[in-house]
């Protein structure tokens, strides 16, 4: 696949108590590693966009399979981590996503490819709930020039990177065809979502 694929790990997870959510664990494997293994087996080039070069960075280096990208802007958001890891991609195309997406999943990230390639867009974004959903979709790499210029104007919103390109979405329906389950997409992002998925983990191992 020519397509990078980039994993925010640098919130400072303030929602979740300071945790860092890349950490925390479902089926007993922590979020980063799922992303990672998901991600390998759909690009050669995986890039992890830290807030700071500390244990959590130099852990990650020390696997030999991703690369670590220290986020310019760190605190400002997913715009910050999408500017940091876009800039340091290998390929033209980039699946972005977060470290708290569990279910993360690379058949939707293909579909995504599929449609940039038909459509003279910037980014295309899956639409669930009628929402369209700027984690866990696939971009342009040139974009994260334009996300450096917001940063510097002071914008960190993603609605304000997509009002200043061409996107388009896929519907929710669609990627439930391909057999992608609805919930690619989701963010556990409180304690509450934590227990929720850990219930889950709990009826699945039953």
């Amino acid at each position: 696949m020519e397509a990078s694929a980039v994993i925010l790990a640098g919130g400072q997870g303030r929602r979740m108590g300071g945790r860092n959510k890349a950490l925390l664990t479902f089926g007993a494997v922590p979020f980063i590693e799922r992303q990672i293994r998901e991600a390998s087996g759909w690009t050669d080039d995986i890039i992890v966009v830290v807030a700071e070069d500390g244990d959590f960075a130099e852990d990650l280096r020390r696997r030999g399979d991703v690369a670590v990208v220290i986020d310019r802007f760190a605190g400002e958001g997913p715009l910050a981590g999408l500017q940091a890891g876009f800039a340091a991609a290998r390929h033209p195309l980039v699946w972005l996503l977060a470290c708290d997406q569990p279910w993360a999943d690379a058949r939707a990230a293909s579909l995504l490819c599929e449609r940039m390639r038909e459509e003279g867009v910037f980014a295309v974004l899956p639409i669930i709930g009628g929402r369209p959903q700027p984690l866990h979709a696939v971009y342009r790499k040139e974009v994260h020039v334009v996300a450096e210029e917001l940063l510097q104007q002071g914008e960190r919103r993603m609605t304000a990177l997509l009002d200043r390109m061409s996107w388009t979405g896929i519907p929710e329906e669609r990627f439930r065809d391909a057999g992608v389950p609805d919930r690619f997409a989701d963010d556990i992002d409180t304690p509450e979502a934590y227990e929720r998925l850990r219930r889950v983990e709990d009826s699945e191992i039953r």
